[in-house]
């Protein structure tokens, strides 16, 4: 269980961890500019999809969990910017800068990141970083950080190129190949289409509160990402019936759906927008077709939605009406 402690006098913090030293706990000491006392979600993809939160005081907090593994997770600040971190048994990381600048030193792959982004830090063309991206896994066969490379600059795309992927995997060592980060990645190498994979892709979104939402929710079961438009009359009435099916559904049903338009004018999506609910959660990230689901899963036309489990897997796609109603029903059941 993952477990926050707050920091209450800074200047006790080098004694604080030099007790936790013996022990076997992964302690991240972070120091961030410009965060005050903002929260910061802590997103997790697997084994299991969840989230944590940590209050600083003053931009300064220290976070601790007790892995099984290599693990990652995402530090994710109100505006969306994303900070990953990897954790294993023992290993100590200080973060400091900002989310839009971050300096991460310690243990692991977390420090061969930062060396990542150094490099990159000076480029401005995509197809330059991800030859940067190719060339730090070559050299770097060892780390971690390779693997979630590979899967943000070459899985998480519109159009994988899954032999150039397997390239990139082959030479890894076969404790990075059998990381939970590279599971994804190999799930994705097995489907026929290379197209699309049967998980979803990391993506943040905020609500009409400004209030950053992911599909990790331990307290849903199973997440409909609906896409819809308010430029769009037929996304907008297929929207509706989703929301008369989901009226009508027995209390105790895990599952909610994340009603994410495609608007690029927020006035325009919140005048369209249907009030949220436990079940129903209006989002947007004003990108348009740009969303990055929409690309790795070649969505070309509204309307759409996909339906996945709290593990990103996608059980069923394009479900409305009756057909949206049994499959809800069929999966509370099972679960």
């Amino acid at each position: 269980m993952n477990r926050f402690c707050p920091l209450l006098v800074w200047p006790f913090l080098l004694s604080v961890l030099a007790s936790c030293s013996k022990n076997t706990d992964f302690i991240l000491q972070g120091e961030i500019d410009n965060i005050g006392s903002d929260r910061i979600l802590v997103v997790y993809d697997d084994p299991d999809a969840k989230l944590d939160t940590i209050h600083p005081q003053g931009g300064r907090f220290v976070y601790k969990l007790l892995p099984d593994t290599v693990q990652l997770f995402r530090l994710v600040d109100k505006a969306g910017n994303v900070i990953p971190v990897f954790a294993d048994k023992g290993w100590r990381v200080a973060l400091s800068g900002s989310f839009a600048n971050p300096k991460v030193s310690g243990d692991g792959p977390n420090r061969d990141y930062q060396e990542f982004r150094s490099r990159i830090a000076s480029l401005n063309d995509s197809a330059e970083v991800s030859k940067a991206a190719a060339d730090f896994i070559r050299s770097h066969p060892n780390s971690f950080a390779s693997a979630y490379l590979i899967d943000r600059y070459f899985v998480q795309v519109p159009a994988p190129d899954v032999e150039y992927i397997r390239k990139l995997v082959e030479p890894l060592d076969g404790k990075v190949k059998d990381s939970r980060i590279l599971s994804v990645v190999l799930q994705a190498l097995s489907q026929k289409n290379a197209g699309n994979t049967d998980f979803v892709s990391y993506f943040s979104c905020r609500n009409r509160k400004g209030e950053y939402v992911t599909w990790a929710d331990k307290e849903n079961d199973f997440t409909l990402i609906n896409f819809w438009a308010s430029w769009n009359d037929e996304s907008m009435v297929k929207r509706d019936s989703l929301e008369s099916v989901i009226r009508k559904f027995p209390a105790g049903i895990n599952f909610r759906v994340l009603n994410l338009s495609l608007d690029y004018d927020k006035d325009a999506w919140l005048a369209a927008c249907k009030e949220d609910g436990s079940h129903w959660i209006e989002i947007c990230d004003c990108s348009g077709w740009e969303n990055s689901v929409l690309k790795q899963q070649k969505i070309t036309r509204l309307p759409a939605n996909i339906l996945v489990d709290r593990n990103r897997k996608i059980l069923a796609t394009n479900l409305y009406g009756e057909a949206f109603r049994d499959k809800i029903l069929q999966l509370a059941q099972k679960d």
